[in-house]
Order: structure tokens, then C-alpha cells, then sequence
């Protein structure tokens, strides 16, 4: 499952905002797939990911159909969900009302953010999705300080941003019309 949430997170922090479908289904992928294999516990095991499969499918048809909507949503769960990990993780004496507070408030954050400033709030977001399955996914395999994963979320996370709002890209240097030496200027008429 880490390699899965390594590679989502990458295509989530380079290609989120641009392919926004995407997004959304594979946020779709990823709470079908925690949900499936938390609560539903099925057996065997790659029916856990066939429901995820399932989730995921759905989103990227709501994010087709209904964007606006399927934006929101995945706002709100993006949002809460990344609060939830960044609480759980690294607060000194996580709880369940404190990862639940966590959670409705990062949900809220994230669903203004995509209603108010829809590009920026995908970029926002989806830079935060990305960062928030990289680090799970390191986090997972490699045993290091909480410190160091939280450097490495936000390093992530702003790395996101500046790549899909393409702030490292060189723009076009606009053109300036220079007055030719040979131009007349407009004969007056005589009266």
C-alpha cells in the first residue's frame, strides 16, 4: 500500500490542479481504500482494493459530471484528512477529539479554500494530498524523527505548490514596439 501512496502523492504534488480528475479519484482511491481496509476488513485481500478501485472510479465521474461539487467534497476531505494525519502524527498526546477537532477543521479550511479561490485552493490542496501520502508512505518504511517527516511534509508541500502554479516556470518577457527611425509623423492638413 506504500508504494501506491508514494506514487499518487507524487502524481498529487506535480499534476493535481492540472488533471483534477485525477485528484478527486484518487482521493476517492485512497478513503475507499483506508475505509475498506479498516472497517470493512474484507477477505481476500485485493477485494480491498477492488472497492477502492470502485471509489475511485466514482470520483473521477463526479469530478467529470459535477465538478464543482465533487471539488467541495474532496476539499472538505482532503483538508480533513491532512489535519488528521498532521495531528495524530505529531501533536505529544494525540486523541480522538483532538484528531476529530483536527479533522472538521482542516475539512472546513479546505472546502472554503476550493469554494473561494478554486485554483489556488487546487493547488492548495492537492500539493497537501500529495505531501500528506509521501510522507505516510516514507513514514511507513524508513524510521525517522517526527521532526525531520514534518520538515520533509512541508518542504513537499510548498515544492507542490511552486511546481503546478508554475512559479519556476520563465515567462515570455512581454514585447515593447520601438518607434521606427524611418516613421513620419502624420502630415497636419492646411487650411
Amino acid at each position: 500500500m506504500e508504494i501506491i501512496d508514494f506514487i499518487l502523492g507524487i502524481i498529487l504534488l506535480t499534476l493535481g490542479k492540472r488533471l483534477y480528475w485525477l485528484f478527486v479519484a484518487a482521493v476517492g482511491f485512497v478513503i475507499g481504500l483506508v475505509v475498506a481496509d479498516t472497517y470493512i476488513q474484507l477477505s481476500p485481500h485485493w477485494l480491498v482494493y477492488v472497492v477502492a478501485f470502485g471509489a475511485g472510479v466514482v470520483g473521477a465521474i463526479l469530478a467529470t459530471f459535477l465538478q464543482r461539487i465533487a471539488i467541495a467534497i474532496v476539499g472538505f476531505l482532503v483538508g480533513g484528512y491532512g489535519a488528521y494525519y498532521l495531528a495524530s502524527t505529531y501533536l505529544a498526546a494525540p486523541n480522538d477529539t483532538t484528531n476529530l477537532a483536527a479533522f472538521i477543521v482542516g475539512g472546513v479550511v479546505g472546502l472554503i479554500l476550493v469554494a473561494s479561490l478554486f485554483n489556488w485552493g487546487l493547488y492548495i490542496l492537492s500539493s497537501w494530498a500529495g505531501a500528506t501520502l509521501i510522507s505516510q508512505a516514507v513514514n511507513a518504511n524508513v524510521t525517522i524523527g517526527s521532526e525531520f517527516s514534518m520538515v520533509m511534509f512541508f518542504i513537499l508541500f510548498i515544492l507542490g505548490m511552486v511546481i503546478q502554479a508554475g512559479l519556476l516556470r520563465e515567462r515570455p518577457k512581454p514585447k515593447t514596439i520601438e518607434p521606427s527611425q524611418n516613421a513620419q509623423e502624420p502630415k497636419k492638413e492646411e487650411k
